[in-house]
């Protein structure tokens, strides 16, 4: 179910590069967004590490990251 979801939201939420999931190796699940994009609330950054799918879905929605080129002093 884990990999039907990552590439649905691939194909689904074109500012995401790239979804590592690290869990089997006790780590967490990696979203790189799109050089253009970064975090709403880590600004200058576009890779950020989730526990849960459900924290990937809901972190990686177009209201959680932001255009660098529609960043106010970008």
């Amino acid at each position: 179910m884990t990999s039907k979801t990552i590439t649905n939201l691939l194909n689904t939420r074109l500012w995401i590069a790239h979804i590592d999931d690290e869990r089997a190796e006790g780590n967490s699940i990696i979203v790189t967004l799109d050089d253009d994009y970064e975090f709403l609330d880590d600004p200058g950054c576009g890779v950020k590490g989730f526990d849960t799918m459900r924290e990937v879905q809901q972190g990686t929605r177009l209201s959680e990251v932001i255009n660098r080129k529609n960043r106010i002093g970008a």
